[in-house]
């Protein structure tokens, strides 16, 4: 079932539908639970995945159909933020790391100012806790190209460059940021879908030119475009969730099974 099947489904409240979404982009989402609110244990990343789902599907749907219907990606992104969103409440800043200071819009603005857009890239998803393997995956770049983004970091922010494992030492305060993000866009900012034909190939040069020149400046559409290359990452590298799972997560869904293809007579009594 292709994604724009499903989506449609989904807002039909057809189980078959849900069970199709639920599988493939949960795994991504429990993904980024584990990232962006690492003292969650798995146990309580699938209950706010399943607050998540219960929060889309409240007055027929009404939240998943303000989610992008016209590109997985961009939906998943969407749907990204409403997750972490969702799971804020989970985020005691007191448990925030204490061994530097806490990253804010003003600190990380500074530490971005004059990188290449790539620079900005690795450093702004090392702070929000990729070890330094994933951030090669995700941005397809060699060690070498992500160390170079790292340098500004070796002064107040060694605490992280040692770390090897995935999971943001500042959720708390990396989520005050990513409000801070996203409240900021203007006019100016180009639509994600602009992002995604960039991350596709399917852009000229000035286009692509204009788009990540204005992204070097606004933390708004660096949020958005590390947002989108994490999706595609982890989307392409999770594998579905199993079956089991995924009915748990459906339980209190208001999702209903398929109605039965009716049997004709003819075939009722010969077979």
């Amino acid at each position: 079932m292709t994604f724009h099947k499903t989506l449609a489904g989904c807002e039909e409240g057809s189980r078959a539908a849900w069970q199709g979404f639920v599988a493939s982009y949960t795994p991504t989402l429990l993904r980024l639970l584990s990232v962006y609110a690492p003292a969650c244990n798995e146990e309580r990343q699938k209950q706010v995945c399943q607050e998540s789902l219960r929060l889309l599907c409240a007055d027929n749907f009404r939240r998943l159909r303000t989610l992008d219907h016209q590109s997985e990606r961009e939906c998943i992104v969407h749907l990204r933020a409403f997750l972490l969103e969702t799971g804020a409440n989970q985020l005691d800043p007191a448990a925030d790391n204490r061994n530097a200071p806490e990253p804010t819009p003003d600190t990380v603005k500074d530490l971005l100012k004059g990188l290449p857009l790539i620079h900005q890239l690795v450093l702004f998803l090392k702070l929000a806790g990729y070890s330094d393997g994933t951030l090669e995956g995700i941005l397809r770049i060699t060690p070498t190209v992500a160390q170079s983004g790292l340098q500004r970091l070796q002064q107040k922010y060694t605490v992280i460059l040692k770390r090897e494992r995935d999971g943001g030492l500042w959720p708390a305060a990396w989520m005050n940021l990513l409000r801070h993000a996203w409240a900021g866009g203007s006019d100016a900012c180009p639509h994600l879908r602009q992002f995604t034909r960039i991350l596709d190939g399917q852009t000229g040069w000035n286009e692509k030119e204009s788009a990540e020149k204005h992204t070097v400046g606004c933390l708004h559409c660096l949020e958005r475009w590390a947002a989108l290359r994490e999706v595609t990452h982890w989307l392409g590298v999770m594998p579905p969730l199993p079956a089991d799972h995924v009915d748990v997560l459906l339980s209190d869904l208001p999702v209903k099974a398929e109605p039965r293809a009716r049997t004709s007579l003819l075939k009722w009594m010969f077979g």
